[in-house]
């Protein structure tokens, strides 16, 4: 298994807010700009060719860096260009006050757009503004409203009303709406417009004719360039408000399918034109935008270029340092589908024209995603020079997307040099660099039962099928597995890995399956444990004791980054584990729950009081019983008559328990104890459950015995031998989720 020295960046705990973020691949905050100082390429011109998340190019010009940004999807553009112009209210307001103060029907928008979703409060009878109805998916009305009345604080989702089902009715036919909505958009052949058929199906009738009403304002109203900008944004996120893809009741739910729910909720309209402005407060500071050929200054920037710019001419001037940062989004027919049509809507049918390759795509696989990526880097190839560096990030990443990945950059002409990955997270980070172009590249076969066998030695824990299949893939894009030539490439390349795998992991002689009830199913093992290194999560755990033993106080975020810089590539650390093991050493502070403070008794010396306060504990208890104690590392009871031992006991300050679990033969006469302190509880059980090797050798007359709990039974003045076997158990190891994090 060749060497994979690259550290996995973890993003700042509190992420980005933008608009569309259920739709948009999401940026880890911080990561690039960490990675481009690590690599030495502040100086670097960082061009995005693929342009997936429109806050990548501010974060990097907001560092400092030049950036050149592909201008390929209108809506990521709209959105880049508007945030990094740094918005604010009032320029969100003068539009508005515009918009609102237009006619409709003898009365300005304002008004009517109030009176469209106007209910009466169920308990003192008063005209408010509802959030938003509640949909069955194939009815015709909504089932319920959802309200908070600010006169008397009456809220929740309530019953439809009579005077609902009226004030709908009011608007009369509304299917002329989506045939306006459809007209704004129509061209190209059936498939392109059941594509956008499909789109329009995720609307609701009312929704629609707000869209509809919204959108031809553009027309009349008489604005300045950037005000026009603004008013775009504005009708965006109404427009993204206003589909149906939201489930009700809410959770977290990332867009990828024009798949309305079984039960969705209707978004009042009229709030959200209210409301607007808080969707835009990514930014505080503007950073300069220019467009080719005017590339930004040495104080950094963003310059817009036009994708097939980058075949007919030459982007850069020559001998231009420059490097490749972007996000690979994963496939979405619903992102791809909706931009198209409110790229219709927003600027008329010309628009669409950048988005027509995915109105006419009917399947998104691997194999599509290689060709994808090859012909976005071709593109830009010839602006890198040899050695030239790819720094990217595929979010929400899925092994036959990753396979896809490598095999498009390879046949692109870049060599991996190293990835990881968290699948809590689901983000892979990956850095290549340019072939240069003279270089002669042989087709390798990858031994994928040596990938395996190695792989699973130098974690020394079990893994689930997608680690496997993930190593198994790094593994033949770094020793030149893949193909040299797009031509070369086969459409049953990846289902010809799967199923070399799967036949490695039923080959009984080799692996040994172990069932779990966590994500991702099974964890396999070797049946030849011969030359196994120490579990991955006590070599974590051990290096974070030595960096904690060292500091009175740290951020979460800083540990995080500090580890994965310890452990890379397929070592990279789960961040629940880093949490759980930091929260069983410190404790965080009550108005900082990121910042966390060294606790006096896990210093070095109290802990060796502590173990030796435990030791003495045993060997007294065990004298009681009338049993022969000896102590060493571990303490030992013998019965003085037979001369077996009764009880071993291994106290021990940490989770590092694998050294007595797999070192010692199970007896059915002999009861083995862990000795261990309390807060190191929820680490033992987030242990046990992740690592089934583990817990299964515990299975074999294994105890837990908590520093705590053994104090107490040695206070007990009636402690015998036969208390003592009924009350060991009592107090076993708890497990209460650490507070989880979200990166962004």
């Amino acid at each position: 298994m060749s060497d994979n020295n690259y550290s996995y960046i973890p993003g700042s705990i509190e992420g980005y807010d933008l608009p569309l973020e259920n739709f948009i691949p999401p940026l880890p905050k911080g990561t690039f700009p960490t990675w481009i100082e690590k690599m030495g390429l502040s100086k670097h011109l960082l061009i995005d060719p693929i342009s997936a998340n429109p806050l990548l190019p501010i974060e990097l010009a907001s560092s400092g860096y030049r950036v050149l940004s592909a201008r390929s999807n209108p809506i990521i553009w709209l959105i880049t260009e508007i945030a990094a112009s740094a918005p604010t209210n009032e320029d969100f307001s003068t539009v508005l006050n515009k918009l609102f103060n237009t006619r409709h029907e003898n009365a300005n928008l304002f008004d009517h757009l109030q009176g469209i979703y106007t209910t009466l409060c169920a308990n003192c009878g008063k005209m408010i503004q509802p959030d938003g109805y509640v949909w069955e998916k194939g009815k015709k009305q909504p089932t319920s409203r959802v309200y908070h009345c600010q006169f008397c604080a009456d809220e929740g989702e309530k019953d439809i009303s009579g005077f609902d089902l009226e004030n709908l009715s009011r608007l009369g036919n509304l299917g002329i709406h989506r045939s306006r909505a459809f007209q704004r958009v129509v061209f190209g052949s059936d498939y392109e417009q059941a594509s956008l058929n499909a789109a329009l199906d995720c609307y609701l009738p009312r929704a629609l004719y707000v869209c509809m009403l919204l959108a031809n304002r553009l027309e009349r109203l008489s604005l300045t360039k950037d005000q026009a900008k603004h008013i775009r944004a504005i009708l965006l996120s109404v427009f993204n408000d206003a589909h149906s893809l939201k489930h009700w009741p809410p959770r977290d739910y990332r867009f990828l399918q024009l798949s309305v729910p079984a039960k969705f909720f209707e978004r009042n309209l009229f709030l959200s034109l209210q409301t607007v402005s808080q969707q835009w407060k990514c930014i505080n500071t503007a950073v300069k935008i220019s467009y080719w050929p005017n590339l930004p200054d040495k104080k950094g920037g963003i310059c817009f270029y036009q994708r097939d710019l980058a075949r007919k001419n030459q982007l850069l001037p020559d001998n231009t340092p420059a490097a490749i940062t972007t996000i690979f989004p994963r496939p979405s027919q619903a992102f791809w589908t909706f931009s198209a049509l409110w790229s219709g809507w927003l600027w008329g049918r010309k628009a669409i024209n950048p988005m027509r390759s995915a109105l006419s795509r009917r399947r998104y696989d691997w194999y599509w995603f290689t060709k994808a990526v090859h012909t976005a880097f071709k593109r830009i190839t010839s602006s890198l020079q040899d050695n030239g560096l790819v720094l990217g990030i595929l979010p929400q990443y899925t092994p036959n997307l990753a396979f896809g990945l490598f095999t498009g950059i390879h046949t692109a002409g870049f060599e991996l040099e190293g990835s990881a990955f968290r699948v809590s997270e689901e983000i892979l980070q990956c850095q290549w660099k340019k072939r240069p172009a003279l270089k002669n590249i042989i087709q390798t076969d990858v031994g994928l039962r040596k990938v395996i066998n190695q792989f699973l030695i130098t974690r020394g824990e079990p893994a689930e099928y997608h680690r496997i299949l993930m190593q198994t893939i790094f593994e033949i894009a770094r020793e030149n597995g893949m193909p040299e030539n797009l031509s070369q490439v086969n459409e049953s390349d990846f289902t010809r890995v799967q199923n070399l795998i799967k036949q490695l992991l039923t080959e009984t002689n080799f692996l040994k399956p172990f069932s779990s009830n966590l994500p991702g199913g099974s964890r396999w093992w070797l049946i030849n444990e011969k030359n196994i290194e120490t579990p991955i999560s006590e070599r974590i755990e051990s290096i974070l004791r030595k960096i904690l033993s060292s500091k009175k106080e740290i951020l979460l975020e800083e540990l995080d980054r500090e580890i994965c810089k310890e452990f890379t590539g397929e070592r990279t650390p789960e961040f629940d584990l880093v949490n759980t093991i930091l929260r069983s050493y410190m404790s965080p502070e009550l108005n900082n729950p990121y910042h966390f403070k060294f606790q006096s008794n896990e210093s070095n010396d109290a802990r060796e009081n502590d173990i030796k306060e435990i030791k003495e504990m045993l060997i007294k208890i065990g004298e009681s019983f009338d049993m022969q104690s000896t102590a060493n590392s571990s303490v030992s009871w013998k019965d003085p008559v037979s001369k077996n031992y009764s009880y071993i006991f291994y106290p021990t300050i940490s989770t590092e328990i694998s050294q007595f679990l797999f070192k010692q033969e199970p007896s059915e006469n002999v009861q083995q104890v862990i000795v261990y302190p309390g807060s190191r509880s929820a680490l033992i059980h987030y242990r046990l459950q992740h690592d089934p090797r583990l817990a299964s050798a515990v299975e074999n007359g294994w105890h837990f015995l908590k520093f705590r709990h053994l104090r107490r039974l040695a206070e007990k003045d009636d402690l015998d031998l036969y208390s003592w076997v009924e009350l060991l158990d009592n107090d076993p190891p708890l497990w209460t989720p650490p507070t989880q994090y979200q990166f962004l």
